[in-house]
């Protein structure tokens, strides 16, 4: 029994990462590339 749950967990894991990378990243609004900083404070530090 335990060797079934560690299976569909195993299972469930490799599955939601396949969706995660599969889906398609969403656009920005405006249709110009996705923001990765800032622009007013850019990318300081902390990754923000």
């Amino acid at each position: 029994m335990k060797n079934v749950l560690r299976l569909v967990v195993l299972a469930l894991g490799l599955a939601t990462t396949y969706v995660a990378l599969a889906a398609p990243m969403l656009p920005a609004p405006d249709g110009g590339p996705m923001p990765t900083c800032n622009p007013k404070t850019g990318c300081g530090p902390n990754g923000f």
